[in-house]
């Protein structure tokens, strides 16, 4: 079973229609099994807020309404991590190299970790564009939607249909 662990960038990818929204959707549609740390549903409101504000349009603009609609339809696909005193005990050992990168991604990253510890890291997949995201994942062998680690924006692997 191939397990699709989501962050918010390849999300927020397809929501706001950039440039790799295709390729988002494409690996959207192919993973049958979409978790992510509970805290996504916090990070992709408040970045859709703040890219709300940038575009200088009001929460009650068709822009924001259709956005949050289906922000609300993919995050109801989802399952969802917690993040409790367990957890932290159990990537504890980790915290050096997870200082490699963001805090954000770097608790999406112990979040699989965690999730490894009932499944075999190979299982899990982390779908992100971001690169440091994904160099991380890889060097902490978890898969990725990478193919070649060294230009994460080169090509993505959009895991075949099951």
């Amino acid at each position: 079973m191939l397990i699709s662990y989501f962050d918010s960038s390849l999300l927020l990818s397809i929501l706001l229609n950039e440039s790799r929204s295709e390729e988002g959707l494409i690996i959207w549609q192919n993973s049958k099994v979409r978790v992510s740390s509970v805290l996504l549903k916090f990070e992709m409101n408040i970045t859709l807020r703040r890219r709300s504000r940038e575009k200088k349009v009001t929460f009650g603009d068709d822009w924001f309404k259709t956005r949050l609609t289906s922000l609300n339809k993919f995050l109801e696909d989802i399952f969802y991590v917690d993040i409790n005193e367990k957890f932290e005990n159990s990537v504890a050992g980790d915290y050096d190299i997870l200082s490699k990168c963001k805090s954000l991604d770097a608790i999406h990253i112990a979040t699989a970790l965690n999730i490894s510890e009932k499944y075999d890291r190979s299982e899990i997949r982390i779908c992100s564009f971001d690169k440091n995201m994904l160099a991380l994942a890889k060097q902490l062998g978890l898969e990725t939607n990478c193919l070649n680690p060294d230009n994460p924006d080169e090509r993505i692997n959009p895991i075949a249909p099951t």
